[in-house]
């Protein structure tokens, strides 16, 4: 399933050493790689030549280190808007996931002015592997590596509301499962007002319960060995990130509603906000993909 994967590199130094790391990609059948820089169109005659030929050396470097960990390697510089360029270059080599780096700016500069990540986040058609670069520049290149698959899929977090979505989202699970998975928490967020009618939240429990135990009984079937579920009163995003830091999460996986930019920065979006704030890995999944 992900044999072949767009790294999106920006050509910095948290890119170094993600680069790095990519061996740990291999865990999850990753064996090509296509090595993708987008050139920003400027508008200005000329400027695009220049920009790949200074950008020429580091992407070199940089192929150089992949192919050194066993992978088969393209370099794609198309010109144009990331959010869009990255899924032109996955669709055009028929890859499977889009990983890019998230360098945890204000929510200002995420909501007002975009970033590279949160931008792919709102156009995504194919599953998006992101990574807080935070952690490499707290531990520097000789720390443990964020990425190694042992780690990535010690104990992997699925928020779920039960909907097309996140049912789609279950198959990567299942896909993971022989790859090293053996421990998943399912968190499903009941948000009740207090006004609620005891007998519709009694009502919403139950079919919450039988929707976790189909869930958990399908994971078990998959070969996952442990299955915790939990149903929680409150927002999904703040019941996520706090499970993630006292529940010891690796990877959070869960499906992207793929709403209007519009809505994501006015209304929210449980993906976008949790891949913005979480200090661990996240796959998400839209459902294009």
């Amino acid at each position: 399933m992900f044999e072949k994967v767009v790294m999106a590199t920006d050509l910095s130094n948290d890119w170094d050493a993600i680069i790095a790391c990519a061996r740990e990609f291999k865990a999850l059948g990753c064996k090509r790689v296509v090595l993708t820089h987008v050139l920003v169109a400027k508008g200005l005659v000329g400027t695009d030549t220049a920009a790949l030929a200074e950008a020429r050396p580091r992407l070199d470097a940089q192929k150089a280190g992949l192919e050194a960990q066993g992978f088969e390697v393209e370099v794609e510089t198309p010109v144009g808007l990331p959010a869009y360029s990255l899924n032109d270059v996955a669709l055009k080599h028929c890859a499977s996931l889009i990983v890019v780096g998230s360098h945890g700016k204000s929510a200002w500069r995420e909501a007002i002015l975009g970033s590279v990540a949160s931008a792919l986040l709102h156009h995504a058609r194919f599953p998006v592997f992101l990574i807080n670069v935070k952690n490499f520049e707290a531990g520097g290149l000789g720390s443990t590596c964020q990425l190694r698959a042992t780690e990535l899929l010690r104990h992997v977090l699925f928020p779920t509301d039960f909907s097309s979505v996140a049912e789609g989202a279950v198959a990567y699970l299942e896909y993971l499962a022989p790859r090293g998975l053996s421990r998943v928490t399912v968190l499903h967020a009941l948000e009740i007002e207090e006004a609620t009618p005891p007998a519709f939240l009694e009502w919403a429990e139950s079919a919450a319960r039988g929707s976790m135990d189909a869930l958990e009984k399908r994971l078990h079937a998959a070969g996952i060995s442990e299955v915790n579920v939990q149903i929680s009163h409150g927002h999904p995003i703040s019941l996520t990130l706090d499970l993630v830091k006292k529940g010891d999460i690796s990877l959070i996986l869960l499906g992207a509603q793929g709403k209007s930019l519009l809505s994501e920065i006015f209304l929210g979006s449980v993906a976008y906000n949790i891949s913005r704030l979480a200090p661990c890995p996240v796959l998400l999944i839209p459902p294009a993909a």
